[in-house]
This record gives structure tokens, sequence and C-alpha cells, in this order.
């Protein structure tokens, strides 16, 4: 474990102090921000080795504290949050298109681009079935805002094939 103090806090007075934590199991930075009027704020970053994701498959894992799936498209590794931000259901068996790439949530048909997380398409239908103007305005009204981004993380591969994810 190694602390470092920023050298010169008041070039940077919203910071107060800063941590670098390094493990064995991968690189964990967390910061401590301490903005005036609001003690206790944090800011954290973990990064991990996830290991290995074979071409067109996907694994949920845990980096720090978030739940993240990994994907590994035709060969490039992209991270995202594993819940839709409509209703937060699970897109670990959403399908996965070349166009973007995206993934679609198979709740209710949202796609995300796995890159950048922006929504290309909101879906108001349920299960991808095509729905009255009334049910789909009030499905589409429910949980997250509409064509609210997909959250996305750092992927790298390194040079072992091994994906690093920071969140």
């Amino acid at each position: 474990v190694v602390a470092l103090r920023m050298a010169s806090p008041s070039a940077f007075p919203m910071f107060s102090r800063s941590l670098l934590l390094l493990s064995g199991l991968g690189l964990a930075a967390a910061f401590a921000p301490m903005p005036v009027g609001r003690p206790g704020l944090a800011l954290r970053m973990a990064s991990e080795n996830v290991g290995k994701v074979a071409p067109g498959d996907r694994k949920q894992v845990k980096v720090g504290d978030q739940d993240v799936m990994v994907v590994n498209h035709k060969g490039t590794a992209y991270a995202l949050s594993p819940k839709c931000p409509h209703l937060g259901l699970p897109m670990k068996t959403g399908e996965i298109s070349d166009d973007g790439p995206c993934i679609t949530c198979k709740f209710h048909g949202s796609k995300f681009r796995l890159d950048t997380g922006e929504c290309v398409e909101w879906s108001e239908s349920v299960m991808g079935l095509p729905t009255p103007k009334f049910l789909s305005d009030a499905i589409g009204s429910v949980g997250g805002a509409k064509n609210s981004p997909a959250t996305v993380f750092s992927a790298t591969t390194d040079a072992d094939g091994n994906i690093i994810v920071e969140v």
C-alpha cells in the first residue's frame, strides 16, 4: 500500500487528500475529495484484471463495489453495467449486434451502444411485443428517463489477452 499526498493542495482546493492503493489482483485507486461545504464526498476508482473472455462470450464480474458485464465482441472488449437503465433488469442475455456494436435489452427492446452506452433505440414495448399506445406510454415513463444511456466502463486488453476493467 502506498499513500501519496498532493504536492500542492492549494492548486486543487476541492481535494484535501488522495490515496493510491496497489494490490496484487489489480490496481485500485481511491480519491477522497473534500469540497467546501460537502465533507465526506468521496470519488472511488477501481481497476481489475478480470481474466480472459472468449470472442462472443460475456461474463459478469465485480470490480471494486461495482457489478460489471464484460463482453468480447469480435475481439474487442467492452464493459458496462449489467442492468438496463430503463428498469434495472439484467442485460446479460441481451442480443449483441454489429451495428455499433449494440446490446438490446431482451425485456423491452431498448438498444445501447457497447462503446459509449448511447441509447440508439428506446423501446416502449413489453418483451419486444407491440403494445397499445396507452400501455407503451406508461412503460416508457416508468423507471429511468427516456433515452437514458447505459453505464459503460473502460476495458482494455493486455498483451496476454487479459481484460482490464476500470470503474
